[in-house]
C-alpha cells in the first residue's frame, strides 16, 4: 500500500521527513479537489547522544527523555519513593533518583491546555521548587507504550534535566547510590524549527454543518509509527477518496502534534473553525489502526438513541468492524468533552497488546494489514454519506 508506506517513518512534529509527509498529504488531498491550507507553527526538534550513569566503575546506560536539558557533571545523589519523601527532600544540586509510586506512569506536561490532573501538577511543581541538577527516573514498562524504560516526563516545558533508567538494573545498585558521587551525563539537546498544520476543506453548496475526518500524522522519535499511527492517515486519506455527500463541509485534518509536549495543532485547528465561524457537527478520529490479526473498534460519544442505532446498523453492514469501548487520550478528547458528536474508530486489541508495539522502534509496517485499512475507509464513508 503506497499511501501507507509513504508515512511509516520516523516523523516528529517540525522534523525535515515531518515537513516532507506533511506536503505529501497536502498535494494528495489535493488530488482529489480538497483545498488545502497549512499553518506554520514554531516547535522543538530533539536530538540524542550514549547517555550514562558511572557507578563504582560500572557504565549503565540512561536514557534521555524527549526535550530534555543536557547534563554533564560528578553528584550526590537521593531517592525518594512518593510525593512525601519528595516534600521533605532537601536535594538542591543532586541527583534525584525517582523510584516507586514517582516512577508509575507518565506525567502530563506542564500545563497542558486539555488535561493536567493536579497529582501530576503537584510533582512537577516540587520537583522544580527542590532543584536537584538532574532527575532519573527508574521505570520499566507501561501498559501505553512498549518503550522500557518509559519517560517519566517528556516535556520541553521541564527545565531540569531528566533520563531514565531500566529499573532492574536501578534494583542492584540502589543500594550503592547514596555513597559517593557519581558520574552523569544525559547528552539531550533541542533545536527550534517549524511545522506546519494541515487543514483540508471541501464545501458543499448549502451544509448543514462539518463533518471533521482526522487521525495525528506525526510520530515518537525513533520508530517508524506504522500503527501508531501512519495507520490512521492511510485510512483518513482512502476515506477521502470516497466519501460524496452534499448535506456537509468536509474537513480533513491530520493532526500534527499529538505524539508533542504542546498540543499546537488541536489549538490551531479550533481557532481555525472559530475563524470561520464553524462548529463541528461530527467528528471521526482514526488512531492506531488495522493492527494484524484484530478488527477495527468502534466508540461513540454524545450520540442520542436513534442516531446510535442507526450507527449500529452501518456497524453490521461492514466487515471487521466491532462495537468498542471510550478513551480519551487522542485528538477527539476535546472535542468529545465540549458535546461534539465523536466516533473513534481503533484497533479492537489495542489494550490487549497493540499498544506494546507502539512508542519503540517495534512499530514497524509488517504490523499492519492493510485489508483492515480498506474496511476502516469503507466504514468512514458510509457514516459519512448516510449521515443526516
Amino acid at each position: 500500500m503506497e499511501l501507507l508506506a509513504k508515512i511509516a517513518k520516523p516523523r516528529p512534529a517540525g522534523t525535515i521527513q515531518n515537513q516532507e509527509i506533511t506536503e505529501f498529504i497536502g498535494s494528495y488531498l489535493e488530488s482529489l479537489g480538497y483545498r488545502t491550507r497549512k499553518v506554520p507553527f514554531s516547535c522543538k526538534v530533539w536530538e540524542s547522544k550514549e547517555s550514562f550513569l558511572l557507578i563504582d566503575g560500572n557504565k549503565l546506560a540512561l536514557q534521555a527523555s524527549p526535550f530534555s536539558q543536557p547534563f554533564a557533571g560528578t553528584r550526590r545523589a537521593m531517592v525518594v519513593r512518593n510525593l512525601e519523601e519528595l516534600e521533605r527532600a532537601e536535594c538542591e544540586g543532586r541527583i534525584l533518583f525517582l523510584t516507586d509510586d514517582l516512577a508509575q506512569e507518565s506525567l502530563q506536561p506542564k500545563d497542558y491546555p486539555f488535561y493536567y490532573p493536579d497529582e501530576h501538577k503537584a510533582i512537577i511543581d516540587c520537583l522544580e521548587a527542590k532543584k536537584p541538577c538532574a532527575i532519573i527516573a527508574a521505570t520499566g514498562g507501561t501498559p501505553m507504550s512498549g518503550l522500557k524504560p518509559f519517560p517519566v516526563i517528556e516535556d520541553g516545558n521541564f527545565h531540569i534535566p531528566v533520563a531514565s533508567l531500566d529499573k532492574e538494573i536501578f534494583s542492584e545498585i540502589e543500594d550503592k547510590v547514596l555513597e559517593k558521587d557519581m558520574e552523569l551525563s544525559i547528552a539531550s539537546k533541542s533545536n527550534v524549527a517549524t511545522a506546519y498544520q494541515l487543514i483540508a476543506s471541501k464545501k458543499v453548496a448549502d451544509p448543514k454543518g462539518t463533518i471533521a475526518i482526522c487521525a495525528h500524522m506525526d510520530s515518537k522519535y525513533n520508530t517508524d509509527g506504522a500503527l501508531d499511527n501512519a495507520s490512521g492517515v492511510a485510512t483518513m486519506l482512502y476515506a477521502a477518496k470516497a466519501i460524496e455527500t452534499e448535506r456537509y463541509d468536509i474537513d480533513i485534518v491530520p493532526f500534527n502534534s499529538e505524539e508533542y509536549y504542546d498540543p499546537q495543532g488541536e489549538l490551531i485547528y479550533l481557532e481555525d473553525l472559530q475563524k470561520r465561524g464553524k462548529e463541528v457537527s461530527l467528528l471521526i478520529n482514526i488512531d492506531t489502526v488495522a493492527h494484524v490479526g484484530s478488527q477495527m473498534a468502534v466508540a461513540t460519544f454524545n450520540f442520542d438513541e436513534k442516531e446510535q442505532l442507526e450507527l449500529d446498523n452501518i456497524m453490521r453492514s461492514c466487515t471487521n468492524i466491532v462495537g468498542g469501548q471510550p478513551w480519551y487520550a487522542g485528538d477527539h478528547s476535546i472535542f468529545a468533552f465540549g458535546g461534539t458528536k465523536c466516533v473513534l474508530i481503533y484497533a479492537s486489541d489495542l489494550f490487549e497488546g497493540c499498544l506494546s508495539y507502539t512508542h519503540c522502534p517495534k512499530d514497524t509496517i509488517d504490523l499492519v494489514d492493510k485489508k483492515l485499512i480498506e474496511n476502516a475507509a469503507e466504514y468512514i464513508c458510509k457514516v459519512v454519506n448516510t449521515y443526516k
